[in-house]
C-alpha cells in the first residue's frame, strides 16, 4: 500500500545530500516523503529535488542547537501531515531516546540512516538531481575560468584547514576556492564536474562529488574518525 513516509534530519545539508537516495528510493516504490529541513535549505532543496515535499523548519523559532530544531518540531510538522511512518535519521542525538544503539555503535553513520530506513546501501550512489544548468553557467562566469583549473574547498561549517597546493600544479592551473558565493551548493555542478583536480575537505561539497562521480584526480583531506567519515568508495587520494 501507498504510504506517506517522514524523515526527520533538519540539517547539515552534507547529511541531507547522503539521505536524499532514501527519500527517491521510497518515492520510487509509490510513497511519499515529507522532509523537515532547515529554512535557508528548503527552497534548493525543493528545486533540486521536487518530488519530495521538504518542510522549513525555522531556527529563528525553534534555536539552532535544540532538541526542538533537530527533532520535537520536525516531528510535529510530520505528525499534521498524517505520516504513517516516521524515521529519524540521526545515529546520535542527546536528549531524545530515538537512536538505534545496536546500529549506531557498529555502523558508520551514513550507514546507519540507510540501515534504520531498511533501504539498501548502495542507493547512496543513485541520487538523481534536478540541475539548474543557467545557475551553473552563472557561477561560471562569476568565476572568470579561463584555463585549466583546481577547486579546493578548504573551509567547512566548522572546520577549516591551511591546504598548501604544489608549486607546479599551481602555476600550470587556476586556483578556485569554493566560497559562499551562492547559497545554493548544487550551483558548483558544473564547475566541479569540470576541474582538472578537487581538493576537499569532508563536506556536503566532497559528498556530491562522490555521490555523482564528478571531477577526477580527486584528493580528500580527512577531519574525523572512522565512525564519522562517510564511505566513499570512488576513486580519491587520501590525505
Amino acid at each position: 500500500p501507498t504510504m506517506k513516509i517522514g524523515l526527520i534530519q533538519t540539517r547539515g545539508i552534507g547529511d541531507v545530500i547522503i539521505a536524499l537516495p532514501i527519500a527517491q528510493h521510497h518515492i520510487r516504490q509509490g510513497h511519499q516523503v515529507v522532509w523537515p529541513v532547515d529554512s535557508d535549505f528548503a527552497p534548493f532543496l525543493q528545486q533540486t529535488c521536487p518530488e519530495v515535499d521538504f518542510i522549513p523548519i525555522d531556527a529563528a523559532v525553534t534555536g539552532r542547537a535544540t532538541l526542538e530544531y533537530f527533532y520535537t518540531q520536525p516531528l510535529k510538522e510530520i505528525t499534521a501531515r498524517g505520516c504513517d511512518q516516521v524515521f529519524c535519521l540521526y545515529s546520535y542525538l542527546s536528549g531524545a531516546q530515538v537512536v538505534n544503539t545496536k546500529l549506531a555503535e557498529s555502523l558508520k553513520f551514513d550507514e546507519y540512516k540507510y540501515a534504520v530506513c531498511g533501504v539498501p546501501f548502495a542507493e547512496k550512489w543513485q541520487l538523481k538531481i534536478e540541475r539548474d544548468l543557467a545557475a551553473e553557467n552563472r557561477l561560471r562566469d562569476q568565476l572568470g575560468i579561463h584555463k585549466p583549473y583546481v577547486i579546493v574547498h578548504s573551509e567547512g561549517s566548522n572546520f577549516k584547514l591551511d591546504i598548501q597546493l604544489p608549486a607546479d600544479v599551481v602555476a600550470e592551473h587556476q586556483v578556485i576556492h569554493i566560497t559562499p558565493i551562492t547559497p545554493n551548493p548544487f550551483d558548483w555542478l558544473g564547475v566541479l564536474d569540470g576541474a582538472s583536480m578537487l581538493v576537499m575537505i569532508d563536506s556536503c561539497f566532497a559528498n556530491l562529488v562522490e555521490q555523482l562521480n564528478l571531477g577526477r584526480n580527486r584528493h580528500f583531506f580527512l577531519r574525523s574518525k572512522v565512525g564519522a567519515t562517510p564511505v566513499f568508495r570512488n576513486a580519491w587520494a587520501f590525505h
